[in-house]
């Protein structure tokens, strides 16, 4: 590494180390909304992490570091088919977010002698803390988790270090290239990468580290839950609505966004049997979002909506009186999409209507649920065209124009439905792919 870069990398630890009390502050505002964010602060700050007895001869641990949901759910298929494959391998999960812990305990709990953790901040002698104390043989970062003191400390310790199911969105690239000359010593400390398009591996290999191999996206191969797409069939039958219209992941002004289209283009009045679904991104704007309909149902002269929550009865998904009338329901529940993507005749993907880079599309689809998008999907670039050209998805400008699509009649159909079955089984093979390349490696 040159001198220039070691200078680099000891400001921006410096920098980082000066904003520990403002990460502090930023956590603690989080916590007023999601509890979860007041615990296990001696792991961020201090690297006290859960106790990792050291791994038995003829062994390996695998660490694999997931930032949140989405990249939990992601590397999964790739994590169960090696457990498969190496049963006797441990396991340590680190995450960054509480519903993203959540989720790899859920996904991830029946691994040998697993543990969960927060990852540490970025500071070399966290990382150095944390390295020693997980003693790993390798060390899995899904998709954009480019961590400079991360990576360099475990590759110095010895640790095979891969960066899997690697996607670039323009901004990232942009600051990967103003950045090179940290972003190359780190690039190139990596063991292993595998990159899922080939516009990505052109980004990485314009650094300098050319990919291992490009497989596609693991998103595609993660395992159906036909439990959940029943219940969520269930969910369906009990509703006396012929159109059902879910707004999948919203981000936050999106959900107000298409409240205001439905009022504008008087969607309930010429749709009295129809329904909207609402599902945010985020746990923590459960109450802010149900406000937000609560409010719109009141201007359009519509029955105050429904929580997923409380229109059910416990353990058996049986609803309750006054649920098969509801015009807006709020899906405030964690871990039940493909239920929700079940009950839908068409999706609204999330995070696409602002410049969020919109959310993933592939689930929806796994499901039989077609896609209607926003102009903003950089994260998911290439999933978005090909799921367009195979005629799963559909682009708009904005929601008035989704409004007025739909009450023209177009809503999901039986040939939109077998399109997004098909794009999203023939994309699949990323898991056998990277697996092969990563067996190699480890």
């Amino acid at each position: 590494m040159s001198v220039f870069a070691r200078l680099f990398l000891g400001i921006y630890s410096l920098c980082l180390f000066v904003l520990q009390p403002v990460l502090a502050i930023y956590l603690f505002k989080r916590s007023l909304k999601q509890p979860e964010y007041r615990q296990a602060w001696g792991q961020r700050f201090l690297a006290r992490l859960p106790h990792f007895s050291p791994v038995p001869a003829g062994q390996k641990r695998i660490w694999v570091h997931a930032v949140s949901v989405g990249e939990a759910h992601a590397v999964s298929p790739l994590v169960h088919h090696w457990a498969k494959v190496h049963p006797q391998h441990e396991w340590a999960i680190s995450c960054t977010t509480p519903t993203g812990l959540a989720t790899c305990k859920q996904l991830y709990a029946g691994l040998n002698n697993v543990r969960f953790f927060y990852l540490p901040y970025d500071l070399p002698w966290l990382v150095k803390k944390c390295v020693r104390q997980v003693k790993a043989h390798a060390l899995w970062i899904v998709e954009t988790e480019i961590w400079p003191n991360l990576l360099l400390g475990a590759a110095r310790q010895g640790i095979h270090t891969a960066l899997l199911n690697a996607r670039v969105s323009p901004t990232t690239g942009k600051r990967l290239a103003q950045l090179q000359f940290i972003s190359r010593p780190v690039l190139r400390s990596l063991g292993t990468l595998v990159c899922q398009t080939e516009a990505d591996a052109a980004v990485f290999e314009n650094l300098g580290r050319k990919p291992d191999a490009i497989c596609g996206n693991l998103k595609f191969d993660v395992a159906l839950k036909p439990e959940l797409a029943a219940i969520g069939r269930s969910w369906r039958a009990s509703l006396q609505a012929d159109q059902v219209l879910l707004f999948a992941s919203s981000r936050d002004g999106e959900e107000a966004l298409l409240l205001d289209a439905l009022n504008r283009c008087q969607f309930f009045k010429r749709m009295p049997k129809a329904s909207v679904w609402i599902v945010p991104r985020h746990p923590q704007r459960f109450e802010e979002v149900f406000d937000l309909m609560a409010d719109a149902a009141t201007r359009m002269g519509v029955a105050r909506p429904v929580r997923r929550s409380a229109s059910f009865n416990a353990g058996n998904n049986v609803a309750l009186a006054g649920f098969g009338q509801a015009r807006l329901v709020l899906g405030d529940s964690m871990s039940e999409m493909p239920a929700y993507y079940n009950v839908a005749d068409l999706a609204l993907l999330g995070g696409s209507w602002l410049p969020f880079g919109g959310q993933n599309l592939i689930e929806a689809c796994a499901y039989g649920c077609p896609v209607w998008m926003g102009p903003h999907t950089f994260n998911f670039s290439k999933a978005a065209q090909d799921a367009l050209a195979a005629n799963a998805a559909r682009r708009f400008d904005n929601l008035i124009s989704v409004c007025d699509e739909y009450l023209a009649g177009h809503q999901g159909t039986d040939l939109a439905k077998k399109a997004a079955f098909a794009y999203a089984r023939s994309h699949r093979g990323a898991t056998q792919r990277s697996f092969d390349v990563l067996n190699r490696a480890v």
